[in-house]
Order: structure tokens, then C-alpha cells, then sequence
């Protein structure tokens, strides 16, 4: 007989079967909107908080299992669990078309094509919240039906213990953002299409081959290696700890020995994000540490042209991938300098080293409300303008309004410094960041919507690609923001 309340994932599910609860009626009952032979077309608020229930519950948080002892405890087959369940939301039957966020439903929606490792991305995140309705984000978990054997974290989940951690704080940090909409994990459209993966990547590689990596952007990355060698070494065994002092030349008696290694290990405790065990010896028994860039500008704009999203980006890098994608000649380029300048020569603030909940009260409050209001309207009536002539005058006008917006904004990030002020106690140092918002609306190049239109043709079964971009932006904070500054 069917239980009123609902089993938990790992618990047997109440039609008799012997199956897992997770494998057989997690999704059949959810509602009649769901589809009832599997995760085709489940929805993409639903999927992201499928991923939430699952965390929790695989790795014992529904049990009352602390953060300090999921650090210390986590298990090889909790991680291979948890990606089981991963991959089978995201099988190559996945409707990702239909599931997306649709243009026209009047939100200012912005694609992330920042850097996706945890420790970079939720500060970015928090950043531009208050300048968006919905921010998508690449998800950062690695999907296991995509990785070979040697790297799955199926075949050797022991490999993913210190990413995991990461992953899943994360996840728990921006569950808030997720519950209101705010945030939604999307998939790499790539990761479910293979042909498309090795079409956009090979595509890629020419356009990138002579397209330097930024010093700005390898300071970030320098950074979070260095935390993450830092975390690695502090969870080394005594002996080898030890070991390393005296290879370094150091001399440590007896006691100041034992100081050490307390020091160390008081280090993994003190820190959220590193693994709290022992590391294991031997060839293959090291961790994992991975790169992610979210997904290749090719892949973006389809993204962007079924979501109607613009792509926005802190990496320099990226940002010059994005404008070598345009007719830098074209007369559509020329007429938006003047409103692109103009954005350039007006400081904008940005959160910075706040609470998650504070920042989700200030967007829920309606901060910002009316500038945000001003960006869909440049989104959305730049595309809708027919011929050169209107579209300078849209550019004069919208150059104006931008003045009188960046007017009340201004005025309106004063009265969030006072509540931030009144909500944490303290002083607003380093809550909050200046820096410029970027855009560029130019067309896309001919040889680009060419591209795009045939990988539109070719694995989307769609025949139009829209010949104008969506609005991109970039977000420019060097002029504060010191290089390699890590917020987690």
C-alpha cells in the first residue's frame, strides 16, 4: 500500500518493485506535466531541484549529516551514485529545445560565460544578480556518459572527492537563487548531442588558434591552483608532511613538528571547500581538478537564440572571442559606438562579498528594477529595428536614457550600501565593487550567421538563425578587482 508520505530517494519505492525510489517513480508521479516515460521533456526548474533532493540525499544531509562530516566521510559510492543520477537527467534524449526558457516572456535573461569552477563562479554570479531577472549557468557538473573511463566519476568516484565537495557547496549556496527562478542550471547542449560537441569544438579550435589567453584571466587561475595545492598538501599524512618541511630546508624539533601538522589539519577544518581525509597513495589515487570555461561561443549563441539571453562575461578572453565574432566594418558597428562609449565612461557598482540570501532580498525587493527595465529595452528593440536610419535614432535616444537610468541607479546603490550596512553591522568595505558594463549589439559577421545557421539547419531541425546578436556585455572590474581575488 502506497505510504502518504514521500520516500526519499535511496528508500524503496513504494509500487513494490524492489527498485530505488529515484529509479522507478521519482519522476512517473511527479505531475501530468512531466514526461512519464523518463527525463525527455522534465522541466528545467524541476531537473535543477531533482539535483538539489538528490544531493541531499545521497550524500546523508536529509539524515542530519554536518558539512564537517560530509567533508571528512564522503564516500566513493556516494559520488558514484550522485553521478548515476546526474547522468540520467541529461541522456541524449533530452528535449533541451523545449526545456529551455523561451525569448518574448519579458525577462531580462543573461547567459554566464565565466569561468564554472565553484570557487570562481558564485562570486561572479552574485555580482551581476541585481542587472538580471534570470542568469543561465552552464552546469558544472560533469556529465559521466561523456567522460572516458580513466576520468569518470562512475569507473573511479575516489578521484572526485575534493571536486565534489566544491560542486555540491555550490549547488547549496545558490539553492536559494534556484527555488526563485533567479538562477538555472542549463545544460551544454554539447554534452547531450555529441556530433554537435565535436562540430562547435573543431569550429573553436580555428577560430581560437591564434587567440591568447588574457594575464588577467590566468591570474585567476593561478590563484585557485594555488588553493587548491595548498588543500592537497594539507591533507597529506603526517610522515609525508614532515618530509616536505625537511626537503625545504627547514628544521623543526619535536613539538614544533606536532604544531605543524595541527596547523595543517586545523586548515582543512577551517576551510568549506577542501576534503577533510586522508589522501590516498599510489598511481591513479590522486584527485581530480578541473578546468571549465562553460561552454565554446558557438554553442552560446544557439543558447542564446533559443533563450533569447544575452551573453555576458568577466574574462577578458572570452569578451574577445565574442567581439571577434562581429563585423568590426559594418555600419550597424559604427552607429552603436557612441551608446557603447557612452557605457564605458559611467561607473557601475557591483555586490561583492555578500550573503547569498542578501542579495536574492535586494533582487526579490525590486532594486534596480527600473535599470533592468532599461536593458530589455535595448535588448529587445535593437532587434526589432528595420534599417539604418531608425536604428541611429534609437541609438541617440537610448544613449540619453541610458544617462538618466545610470542617474537613478546611482542613487539607488546608495540606499542598498545603508541597508547592507544595517543588515551586517558593520561597515560596507569591500561589499561592493565599481567597475563598467560593456555592451556590444553589432551584427554578427556573415560568415558567422552562415555557421550558425547551418548548425541551426543541422541539429536544431530549425531553418532561421536571427541575423542580429543578442546584446553582450562585458564586465569590467580591473580597475578595483585585484587579479586572482577569489570569493567563496
Amino acid at each position: 500500500m502506497r505510504s502518504s508520505g514521500k520516500p526519499k530517494l535511496n528508500e524503496p519505492c513504494y509500487c513494490g518493485n524492489g527498485k530505488k525510489y529515484k529509479h522507478c517513480h521519482f519522476l512517473r508521479s511527479r505531475s501530468a506535466e512531466d514526461d512519464p516515460l523518463g527525463w525527455a521533456d522534465v522541466s528545467l526548474e524541476r531537473r535543477n531541484n531533482y539535483l538539489i533532493r538528490a544531493a541531499e540525499d545521497i550524500f546523508g544531509f536529509r539524515k542530519g549529516r554536518t558539512w564537517q562530516e560530509f567533508k571528512s566521510k564522503i564516500a566513493d559510492e556516494e559520488i558514484r551514485e550522485f553521478f548515476q543520477f546526474h547522468g540520467s537527467m541529461w541522456g541524449p534524449e533530452t528535449n533541451w529545445t523545449g526545456i529551455m526558457p523561451k525569448p518574448g516572456d519579458g525577462k531580462l535573461r543573461g547567459l554566464y560565460l565565466g569561468d564554472v569552477r565553484p570557487e570562481l563562479i558564485l562570486r561572479n554570479l552574485i555580482r551581476f544578480s541585481l542587472y538580471n531577472d534570470q542568469i543561465l549557468v552552464i552546469d558544472p557538473f560533469p556529465n559521466a556518459r561523456n567522460l572516458k573511463p580513466k576520468y569518470n566519476p562512475i569507473e573511479n568516484p575516489h578521484q572526485f572527492k575534493a571536486e565534489m565537495i566544491k560542486l555540491v557547496y555550490f549547488l547549496f549556496q545558490i539553492r536559494p537563487w534556484i527555488e526563485s527562478g533567479l538562477v538555472q542550471l542549463i545544460p551544454d547542449p554539447g554534452e547531450i548531442d555529441r556530433k554537435l560537441r565535436w562540430e562547435t569544438a573543431d569550429l573553436a579550435r580555428e577560430r581560437l588558434k591564434h587567440i591568447e589567453p588574457d594575464e588577467a584571466d590566468l591570474a585567476d587561475v593561478t590563484q585557485v591552483g594555488q588553493q587548491g595545492i595548498g588543500r592537497i598538501l594539507s591533507a597529506m599524512d603526517e610522515k609525508s608532511l614532515l618530509s616536505m618541511v625537511k626537503r625545504s630546508g627547514q628544521h623543526l624539533d619535536k613539538e614544533e613538528e606536532q604544531q605543524f601538522v595541527q596547523y595543517m589539519r586545523q586548515q582543512l577544518r577551517d576551510d568549506p571547500l577542501a576534503l577533510d581525509q586522508p589522501l590516498m597513495s599510489g598511481e591513479g589515487r590522486g584527485q581530480l581538478s578541473m578546468v571549465r570555461g562553460g561552454t565554446n561561443l558557438e554553442t552560446a549563441l544557439l543558447i542564446s537564440n533559443v533563450t533569447g539571453a544575452f551573453p555576458y562575461t568577466s574574462m577578458r578572453s572570452r569578451w574577445r572571442e565574442i567581439v571577434s565574432a562581429h563585423d568590426e566594418l559594418s555600419e550597424t558597428a559604427r552607429i552603436w559606438s557612441p551608446l557603447a562609449n557612452t557605457f564605458h565612461s559611467l561607473n557601475f557598482k557591483f555586490l561583492n562579498n555578500v550573503d547569498v540570501e542578501f542579495a536574492k532580498g535586494l533582487h526579490d525587493d525590486g532594486r534596480l528594477e527600473s535599470f533592468r527595465g532599461f536593458l530589455r529595452s535595448v535588448g529587445k528593440n535593437a532587434s526589432d529595428v528595420s534599417n539604418l536610419g531608425s536604428l541611429d535614432s534609437f541609438v541617440r535616444d537610448t544613449r540619453d536614457a541610458l544617462i538618466g537610468e545610470h542617474q537613478k541607479a546611482t542613487a539607488e546603490w546608495d540606499k542598498i550600501q545603508n541597508d547592507f550596512a544595517g543588515w551586517a553591522g558593520a561597515g560596507v568595505a569591500g561589499a561592493f565593487l565599481s567597475g563598467h558594463i560593456i555592451p556590444d549589439v553589432a551584427a554578427l559577421s556573415a560568415g558567422v550567421v552562415a555557421t550558425l545557421g547551418q548548425l541551426f539547419r543541422r541539429h536544431l531541425k530549425r531553418a532561421h538563425f536571427r541575423k542580429t546578436n543578442p546584446m553582450s556585455v562585458f564586465i569590467d572590474l580591473s580597475e578595483k578587482d585585484p587579479k586572482g581575488k577569489v570569493l567563496v
